[in-house]
This record gives C-alpha cells, structure tokens and sequence, in this order.
C-alpha cells in the first residue's frame, strides 16, 4: 500500500469507510452550543480540521497541514488528474503500518526546527475562531482595559483555545501576551478570578506542548525580565490563601517543569519541602485540602518519581495506593536525597 505526501506528510491510506451517523455524541468544552463538534470524525471529500480528542474512523486521508500545524483528514478519495511523478509528491510505502498508527513523512524542512523562526498563520478553515483569538489578545494587551469586567471575557476565550496546540504555540510566541499573563498572575488589585484565569490561561498554553513552552521561556530569564513565572509561582504557593488560585498554581507549576530546567530550578529553591507545606495545608476546608493533595500527589508521580516504583521499589503503583502515607513517604525521602551533597 502506498500513502501520498504533498504539502502535508499523510499518515495512513485504506479502503474507504463510511461516514459515521450524524446523530454520534458531541463534545462540548464550552457553554455554547456552536462550539460543541461529534466525537467521531465525519469526513467529507474536503480536509477538515481534527480536533485532538475526536476518535478517527479508517480509511481517511490525514495529514498535517505544517502550515498551521493542525491535523487534517478527509475521505480517501481518487484525485486521478494528478500524477505523483510528476507533480513532485512523494511516495511512502505505509505497509507497515497498523489501525490508525500515524507515521509523519521525513521532510527536508524539520517543522520543529526553530520555533520561533517559523510561519504560524491563522487556521484558514475557521476565520471566526481566528477573529476571536486576535481579538482576546487584544483585549488583554489592552492598557486602558485593565479592569475585571474586561478582562474575564478575553481571558475565559483564551483559556478555551489555549487547549489548541496552535493557539497554544501562537500564544506562547507572543512575548507581549506572555509578559501580560505573567503579570495578571501577580498580586494586584484585580480579582482573584482574574488572576486564577490568567494562571490557567499560562498553564494551558504550555501543558503538553513542548514548542509553546520552550518558546514561552525565552520572553524571561534576560536583561528585562530577570525572574520568570516559575519563581512568582513558588511565592503564591508560599503565602496564597484562595484554594482555586493554589491549585490553578499546582498546575502551572506541573506544565513549567515538563522543561528539566525548570524543574531543577524548582528542586534548589526547596521545591520538595514546599510540596510538603503544601500537602499538609490546612484551613482550607476539607474539600479543597483533597483537592489540593491530588495535585500535589500527581505532581510527585509526574515528575519526581519513576513510573514502575513503590514504596518498597518492586513494583508498579496502581492508583489505589496514591494515599497519605504513601505520598508523605516518597516526598520525606526526596526531601532526604536533595539535601543530601553531591559527589560528583
């Protein structure tokens, strides 16, 4: 079988399947209907946009349009006025490859190779969301917009595409709107929604996405911006008292430290002994104190612990060991090691 590649790597070519029933579940992340899209892909002749939680059927034509960096499929239909040879597609033998198994093209142009260098335009299949993403930011950079009532309504639309790998990335290269997220998670005279939304935003932005991270961290740490959000993290999660603005910190804080640099730097600055602080809180009320545990306890698994080890270091940890003890055990022992010299 062979799959062909264009402008975009494709991943898997099959016999054609049939559209999936109109009336399929719908996933909502928003309170508006329009934005609400079927959880199974429905394609048509025409590339439309995947969204990265809708489940693929077989038998598609994907692939990323590196343009914008989306993922793109639609039927895998006959286009015969074409040929390969001759207008300059390549040709890959995916026999190998299983289900949906996607399998991205070598390209001379590395898409990743210095972010910030390269084009990130506008999704063209959505000119709407592309208008509100311009206009959110605007908002936000806004100086003579800087009050409550303005900045919820952009900072709430930037939260929800910020879950986009490319509206993630387009903000991350943004050094102004990096500078403004990481000045409304400040203390200030604004709203504590304010900045717990501006913390989210930040966080969201850069969680799971290693371009928009990488990028969002060269806008700090330099002549103007000596200090960075890492460190205005660690003073909230010291002195704040709003348990949704502690736990909002917790997962920045989890997204700044996919970078091993970060997470280094947290770690010298007594990260574990604040992670126990932070376990044993109190007076939050006991929901919020359980709440704020389960973020601290994943943060551990996430980041501080191999995944095939236990208390007794024989085994995998099933969830169901995630308990007090458990977490208190690990987090005293890595408090040990780290103050511990080094004998290098």
């Amino acid at each position: 079988m062979t799959c062909l590649v264009a402008f975009s790597p494709c991943f898997s070519v099959r016999a054609a399947a049939p559209s999936p029933k109109a009336d399929t579940d719908l996933l909502c992340h928003t309170h508006r209907p329009a934005e609400c899209y079927p959880r199974i892909f429905q394609p048509t002749d025409e590339f439309q946009t995947v969204r990265d939680d809708q489940d693929l059927p077989p038998g598609l034509h994907v692939r990323m349009n590196l343009a914008t960096g989306v993922k793109e499929a639609r039927l895998n239909v006959p286009e015969p006025d074409k040929d390969p040879a001759s207008s300059g597609l390549t040709i890959i033998d995916d026999s190998d490859l299983l289900g949906f198994k996607e399998t991205v093209a070598e390209s001379p142009t590395d898409f990743h190779e210095d972010y910030r260098q390269q084009p990130f335009l506008p999704p063209q299949h959505d000119v709407a969301e592309s208008s509100l993403f311009s206009d959110s930011v605007a908002q936000v950079k806004d100086r003579a917009s800087q009050d409550n009532d303005k900045l919820l309504p952009a900072l709430t639309n930037l939260e929800d595409l910020s879950h986009s790998y490319h509206w993630g990335l387009s903000l991350a290269k943004d050094n102004e709107i990096i500078h403004k997220l990481f000045q409304l998670l400040l203390p200030s005279n604004l709203s504590l929604e304010v900045r717990s939304l501006a913390t989210l935003v930040f966080g969201t932005a850069v969680h799971n996405n290693q371009a928009a991270l990488a990028i969002a961290l060269t806008h700090f740490y330099n002549d103007e911006w000596a200090e960075g959000p890492l460190e205005a993290v660690i003073l909230a999660l010291l002195h704040e008292q709003s348990p949704i603005l502690l736990n909002r910190m917790m997962f920045l804080l989890s997204s700044l430290c996919q970078d091993q640099a970060q997470l280094e730097a947290f770690l010298d600055a007594g990260g574990v002994d604040l992670l126990i602080g932070l376990y044993n809180r109190e007076s939050l009320g006991l929901h919020e104190e359980v709440r704020l545990r389960k973020k601290v306890t994943h943060f551990v698994l996430d980041h501080l612990m191999p995944a095939d080890i236990d208390q007794n270091g024989t085994k995998e940890v099933d969830e169901s060991d995630f308990d007090a003890e458990w977490t208190m055990v690990n987090l005293q022992k890595l408090s040990e090691e780290h103050r511990q010299p080094s004998n290098i």
